[in-house]
């Protein structure tokens, strides 16, 4: 049987999942990831209204980005 993992265990994985999501979003998105879900949705929303402040258009495709 699979013992659970021990406490230096689940650091470690964590700490690898953070560092990939700092190296595949950068550090304020894997920031913003790793928030509960509601703070997440707010700092998103946050985010969405500043870009609109600064003029964004968000109703346009955004282009030169790649998956």
């Amino acid at each position: 049987m699979n013992q659970p993992p021990s406490p230096a265990e689940k650091r470690r994985l964590r700490k690898i999942e953070r560092d990939f999501h700092v190296r595949a979003f950068g550090e304020e998105l894997a920031r913003i990831n790793f928030l509960p879900e509601k703070r997440r949705k707010q700092a998103v929303a946050e985010m969405i209204d500043h870009a609109r402040s600064k003029g964004v258009d968000l109703g346009r495709p955004a282009l030169g980005v790649t998956i």
